[in-house]
C-alpha cells in the first residue's frame, strides 16, 4: 500500500501541473476583437464650420451725448463694451459646387442693416439683417462660377471681418460703399494674371429691393507681379424708389497693392461716384398769379451729376507673427452730401488718420489698439455740450478670435 501511495502522489502532481499549464495558456491567448464599423457621414468631406467674434470698447474724447458714432458702422458705440461683429458659418468647396451660410449679430450690422425696407411684410430689416451670406454657386467651365445670394460687396480694400484688416474700424471710403449684395455673379479666370467678376445686384447693399430696377458691378483683378496687384471695382444703378424719378449712381474704385517685403506692405485706394441730381427748384413767381395754390418755385428736373471722392493709403509693419503696426491716412470729399448728410455749408469734407497696434501671440486670437482722429471742414462732430465741433479723437481696445 505505501508503495502505491508513493506511485499515486507524483501522478496527482503532473495532472495539477499540466491543468494550470493549459488554463494559463487560454488566458494568455490572445483575444480577436472585430473592428468597429463607421457609418459614412452624409455631410460632404469639404463642409468647414468656423465662427467668429470681435468685441470692443472704444472711448470718444468728445463725450458725446450719444451713445452712437455718426459716419460710420464700426465701432459705433461710445464708452461702452460691446459685440462688433460675431457670427457662425457653414461653407463647402467640391469640384461643382459651392456655397456658404453664415448668421451675424452685432452693433455693425444694426447699422449696416439699418436702410433696409421695414414695411413690407414678406422681406424686411429684421428678416434679412441677421443673415451676412447665403450663396451656392455652379461650375460652369474651368475657372468659371456663378454665384446666386447673399454675398459680401466686391467695392473696397478691407473687410467687414476686422481680422483681415490692417487696421480695426473702417476707412470712410469703406463705410460708404456695400458690405454686402444680393444677386448673381460671374466670376472667370482669363490667366493667371487676370481675373474678372460681374454683378446682377438688387442695388447699392439692399437685399429688399426698393425700385424695379436691378443694378450691375463689375471687377477687374490683375496680377502683374507676385507681390503687386492692381484691382478696378464698378458700379452703376438707380438709386431712387419708385416714387421718385430716376438717380443713376457711377461708382468706380481702384486698388494698389504692394507687399514691398515679408515686413512691409503698402496699398491705396482711389474713389470717384457720382450721382443723378434727385431734383432742382427754378424760381417762376408768375405762377402764382395763375394759380395761386402753387408756390414762387418750380420744380424741375435736373441732369446734374452731383459727386464725391476718396483717398486713402495704408501701410503696415509686421514683426514675425508677434506684431504689427499699421498706419491709415484718410481724405473724404462729399460737398454736395449725397452720401453723409451733414446740413452744413460745405458738406462731408474730412481727412482721417489712424494708427493700429496688434498682438498677434494667439492667433487665430488678436489684440488690438487703435487710436483716430478725424478732422472736418465743417463741425459736424457731436460734442458733450450738444453742440459740434470740427476734430473727433477715438480710441478703442478691441479682440477678435475666428475658428
Amino acid at each position: 500500500m505505501t508503495q502505491i501511495r508513493n506511485f499515486k502522489f507524483p501522478i496527482l502532481v503532473f495532472g495539477l501541473f499540466l491543468y494550470f499549464s493549459i488554463l494559463n495558456a487560454e488566458e494568455t491567448k490572445p483575444q480577436t476583437t472585430e473592428s468597429p464599423i463607421l457609418a459614412k457621414s452624409p455631410f460632404p468631406t469639404s463642409l468647414k464650420f468656423g465662427a467668429f467674434v470681435d468685441t470692443f470698447y472704444s472711448h470718444n474724447r468728445n463725450h458725446p451725448l450719444s451713445k452712437e458714432r455718426q459716419y460710420t458702422t464700426q465701432a459705433v458705440r461710445n464708452d461702452e463694451f460691446n459685440i462688433n461683429l460675431g457670427f457662425v458659418d457653414a461653407k463647402w468647396q467640391e469640384e461643382k459646387i459651392r456655397g456658404r451660410l453664415a448668421f451675424q449679430f452685432g452693433t455693425s450690422v444694426n447699422t449696416n442693416y439699418a436702410a433696409e425696407a421695414n414695411k413690407d411684410v414678406s422681406s424686411n430689416q429684421n428678416s434679412v439683417k441677421h443673415i451676412q451670406e447665403a450663396y451656392v454657386g455652379f461650375k460652369l467651365a474651368k475657372d468659371t462660377w456663378v454665384d446666386g445670394g447673399i454675398y459680401f460687396g466686391h467695392i473696397g480694400h478691407e473687410s467687414w471681418i476686422s481680422s483681415d484688416n490692417w487696421n480695426y474700424t473702417r476707412a470712410l471710403a469703406l463705410d460708404y460703399v456695400p458690405y454686402y449684395s444680393s444677386g448673381v455673379r460671374l466670376t472667370t479666370k482669363f490667366t493667371d494674371k487676370f481675373q474678372f467678376q460681374f454683378h446682377v445686384m438688387n442695388g447699392w447693399q439692399n437685399i429688399t429691393d426698393q425700385n424695379k430696377d436691378k443694378s450691375l458691378g463689375s471687377q477687374f483683378k490683375f496680377f502683374l507681379a507676385p507681390n503687386f496687384t492692381i484691382t478696378a471695382n464698378q458700379f452703376v444703378g438707380n438709386e431712387a424708389p419708385d416714387y421718385e424719378r430716376k438717380q443713376t449712381r457711377l461708382y468706380n474704385n481702384t486698388i494698389l497693392e504692394w507687399k514691398a517685403l515679408d515686413w512691409l506692405s503698402f496699398a491705396v485706394s482711389g474713389d470717384v461716384g457720382a450721382q443723378k441730381a434727385k431734383e432742382s427748384f427754378q424760381y417762376e413767381p408768375w405762377w402764382k398769379e395763375i394759380n395761386p395754390t402753387l408756390g414762387i418755385y418750380t420744380n424741375r428736373e435736373s441732369g446734374v451729376y452731383n459727386q464725391w471722392y476718396h483717398g486713402t493709403f495704408w501701410t503696415s509693419f509686421r514683426y514675425e507673427d508677434l506684431y504689427r503696426l499699421s498706419f491709415r491716412m484718410e481724405r473724404f470729399y462729399d460737398p454736395k452730401q449725397v452720401m453723409a448728410t451733414t446740413y452744413t455749408r460745405n458738406g462731408f469734407m474730412t481727412n482721417g488718420y489712424t494708427v493700429t497696434f496688434d498682438l498677434l501671440h494667439w492667433n487665430p486670437g488678436m489684440i488690438r489698439f487703435e487710436m483716430i482722429q478725424r478732422e472736418s471742414m465743417d463741425p459736424v462732430f457731436e460734442t458733450d455740450k450738444n453742440k459740434h465741433t470740427r476734430v473727433e479723437r477715438l480710441f478703442v481696445v478691441a479682440a477678435s478670435v475666428r475658428y
